[in-house]
């Protein structure tokens, strides 16, 4: 089990939207470093006519063109039929290989090359393509000097088309690789046949033996897609050799409930990791930071505090000057125009006037994330911390566009507290993290959550929902004052949320002011006494004033012990162990 091939349309190095672009990534690297033979299969989006990708990622032509025709049309009404010639890219990155699939005449390069990753009216024609690029690699092996490979491991629904035409392809040449498919986030896309068989995708119908309802069934592509009720993840759930996601509680609660019905006995989970380091962190952003804070603050020795005051009252103002970067489209079109204070231009943003306790959020702007949860917390807050300061740094979506005029809107209404800023801001988001109070994850659902994962390498407690993933991130301080990270709370609730964010903003501040005086003022002993409503914490932050920073070190150390890429590997080599384990037993049975 040397050989891994893994099907995405995300890989940060390459391309990169969320966290599934981190998580492919890093399991491709983890996986090389352990020894494995990893290649990457991958739509181009664009990324090899981009400044320094060639170079970054050794990529050459494989001399391969791979030319067909798409003739029907009437799965996706949008367009007609039509021909497609693609381009095969070869190159590596961080010990792993990369194939890149890229398009070489105008409807080829319109789908394959479209730089927005999950354009809604080009997903289904880029699955499609990039399981013809697929099928033509397996054709090519030798002139690509590709190894059979003993798994093969899809990347959420996109990827789906593409791995289970390359495992029949290889089945067709006596060879059984093991598959599995690892959901990040559902979608409950469906499909036809006409779209997964032989016209599009490619998929012949043909019976074949799966693993079913704990044993082994024979039935067709059209029998099992029929019993799938035409859902794609839950077709290719009852195809792999193992169905996995990303936390224990995303798989059992969310993807075999929803879609994994007869597939519970051959699923896994395997995390997503972290490997920030608030040391390096740290050090790099005093490397580029230091000299002006010291002399704009006028301090010798910069602590959090500090970093924060500066973070708040001037850096949030000076911006690179390409920041915040966006995809041109209709969110910079709304953004754009949007003047209002606290925004500037182009979706800047005024520094704050004054220093104050902070709570950061972070993530793709999507109605999933809870934005509007926090929204409604804010005033809560606010009426018990008049200066806290909320920043949110938020990646737009361009189905979601109304997000931004609707948030945007908001952050004018509390323009002394707020700001968010959308679009990536490279020049401050490792800033941001190193000097907030708290992090803020009122997500509906989040399958992992990697988001609190950075919060907490960086030592922010966390305040998130008790959902999928973060339940299993952040240990509830309330229940485990000695090895708490933060808080869990209902979704949806934003009444707890705010109790929750001003109890730990209250628990930092009495830590911050003891770390500076030495001593907590009797003022600010009543009105802290009022917002930490836990007893539990009450006690330990009498007995304790500096808890606030003990909150901080636990965050830091669970990600150093339980969350770093060197450690979840082993899950997803003990899953592939489990897929090489359920596709021997169904050739033994043939």
């Amino acid at each position: 089990m040397k050989e891994i091939w893994i099907f995405s349309f995300e890989c940060a190095g390459v391309v990169k939207v969320g966290g599934l672009g981190e998580a492919v990534y890093n399991i491709a690297k983890h996986l090389a470093i352990r020894g494995f033979n990893v290649t990457l299969f991958i739509p181009s989006h664009g990324a090899h006519k981009k400044s320094g990708i060639k170079e970054k990622l050794h990529l050459q032509d494989s001399g391969l063109t791979i030319e067909g025709k798409i003739k029907e049309n009437h799965f996706l009404p949008y367009r007609s039929p039509f021909k497609y010639r693609i381009g095969i890219l070869k190159g590596s990155l961080d010990g792993f290989n990369v194939i890149l699939f890229c398009g070489l005449d105008k409807p080829s390069r319109d789908i394959l090359d479209e730089t927005m990753v999950y354009r809604a009216d080009r997903i289904e024609d880029k699955a499609l393509l990039l399981a013809r690029g697929t099928s033509a690699c397996i054709e090519h092996l030798q002139d690509l000097k590709l190894p059979m490979p003993d798994i093969l491991h899809a990347h959420d629904y996109h990827s789906v088309p593409a791995m289970i035409l390359a495992k029949q392809m290889l089945e067709d040449r006596n060879w059984q690789p093991a598959s599995m498919l690892t959901i990040h986030l559902l979608s409950n896309k469906k499909v036809s046949w006409n779209y997964l068989g032989e016209d599009w995708c490619g998929i012949q119908n043909r019976a074949h033996p799966i693993h079913l309802y704990g044993d082994t069934v024979t039935l067709s592509y059209t029998q099992i897609l029929k019993k799938a009720k035409l859902k794609l993840e839950a077709f290719a759930a009852m195809e792999a050799s193992v169905l996995a996601s990303v936390s224990r509680t995303y798989l059992q609660n969310e993807v075999v409930k929803r879609i994994g019905s007869g597939c519970e006995d051959k699923t896994a989970f395997h995390w997503n990791g972290c490997d920030w380091s608030w040391t390096n962190l740290l050090k790099e952003t005093m490397d580029r930071f230091g000299e002006e804070i010291r002399r704009t603050l006028c301090v010798k020795e910069i602590q959090r505090r500090d970093l924060r005051r500066y973070f708040l009252t001037t850096a949030l103002g000076n911006l690179g000057p390409e920041e915040p970067v966006l995809e041109e489209g209709r969110v910079m079109e709304i953004l754009w125009k949007f003047k209002r204070r606290p925004f500037s231009e182009r979706g800047r943003v005024e520094p704050f006037l004054e220093d104050g306790p902070m709570v950061l959020m972070t993530g793709r702007l999507t109605r999933q994330k809870g934005v509007n949860v926090l929204f409604k917390a804010i005033p809560n807050v606010l009426k018990n911390i008049p200066n806290a300061k909320f920043v949110l740094l938020m990646l737009p979506l361009e189905e979601d566009a109304s997000l931004v005029e609707r948030f945007s809107k908001l952050t004018g209404k509390y323009a002394d507290s707020v700001r968010i800023i959308f679009g990536k801001v490279p020049s401050i988001y490792t800033l941001a993290h190193l000097c907030a109070d708290v992090f803020a994850c009122p997500s509906e659902w989040e399958p992992f959550g990697i988001m609190a994962l950075e919060a907490m390498a960086t030592g922010n407690p966390v305040v998130a929902t008790s959902v999928g993933g973060l339940k299993e991130i952040v240990i509830d301080a309330r229940k485990d004052v000695e090895n708490g990270t933060g808080h869990l709370i209902a979704k949806n609730d934003h009444k707890s949320l705010a109790e929750a964010i001003t109890e730990l903003l209250a628990i930092e501040r009495i830590s911050e002011m003891w770390q500076k005086e030495g001593k907590i003022s009797e003022q600010l002993k009543t009105e802290m006494r009022g917002h930490i409503l836990s007893e539990p914490l009450r006690e330990a932050v009498a007995k304790q004033p500096s808890y606030g920073l003990k909150l901080r070190e636990n965050a830091i150390r669970r990600v150093e012990d339980v969350f770093r890429w060197a450690k979840v590997i082993d899950m997803t080599i003990n899953a592939y162990q489990k897929a090489s384990m359920i596709s021997r037993s169904l050739i033994d049975r043939r």
